[in-house]
C-alpha cells in the first residue's frame, strides 16, 4: 500500500511513488497492475484516473474503519 501522511498531501509525492512503482513492474515484465481505493478517497482516486488506471468495480465493505464498512474501488491499468 501506499499512503502519505496529511502534511505530506498535493506536493507531488503520491504520483512519484505511484510512477516508480509502475515503472518497478513494467521492468519485471508485468502487463497489468490494480489497486483497491476506498470510495471516499477521491483525491487517490483522481490520480490513479490520471495515471491511466480505470475502475473496474465496487468492492462492498471492503474495509472496515472505526466499526463502519467502508466501500472501495477496484482499478486496473493494462500496458
Amino acid at each position: 500500500g501506499i499512503g502519505l501522511v496529511p502534511q505530506a498531501r498535493h506536493r507531488g509525492l503520491g504520483r512519484a511513488l505511484m510512477a516508480a512503482s509502475l515503472d518497478k513492474a513494467r521492468a519485471k515484465g508485468l502487463t497489468r497492475v490494480e489497486l483497491t481505493v476506498r470510495v471516499d478517497n477521491l483525491n487517490a482516486k483522481a490520480l490513479y484516473e490520471r495515471m491511466g488506471f480505470v475502475n473496474e468495480g465496487l468492492s462492498r465493505c471492503a474495509f472496515r474503519v472505526d466499526g463502519q464498512c467502508v466501500d472501495a474501488f477496484t482499478m486496473g491499468l493494462l500496458w
